[in-house]
């Protein structure tokens, strides 16, 4: 049986993280991200008392955004998966 790609976490009681196997989106209060596959988007975590998480991409560009000390095991399996999608070939 074949896991569904499809994932959401919750990073605040307002930011979702949402990857639907070709599209990493970020929905927010304020904002929304959206980072396809093809630009291998990865997240850092950065712990202590300012709690924040960043999303690059291998092109440079990023979103950075605190995250809630309890909803980090979950932010974790979620950019372990993240990082474990397969790569696309070559872009044309």
């Amino acid at each position: 049986m074949t896991q569904s790609p499809f994932l959401e976490v919750p990073a605040t009681d307002s930011v979702l993280l949402s990857f639907d196997g070709r599209v990493l989106e970020v929905f927010g209060y304020a904002d929304a991200a959206r980072y396809h596959v093809w630009e291998e988007p990865r997240i850092q975590f950065r712990t202590g008392r300012l709690r924040r998480l960043t999303i690059t991409t291998k092109h440079g560009r990023g979103h950075s955004l605190l995250y809630d000390a309890h909803r980090l095991p979950d932010l974790q399996v979620f950019a372990e998966r993240l990082e474990s999608t397969g790569r696309p070939g070559p872009e044309h």
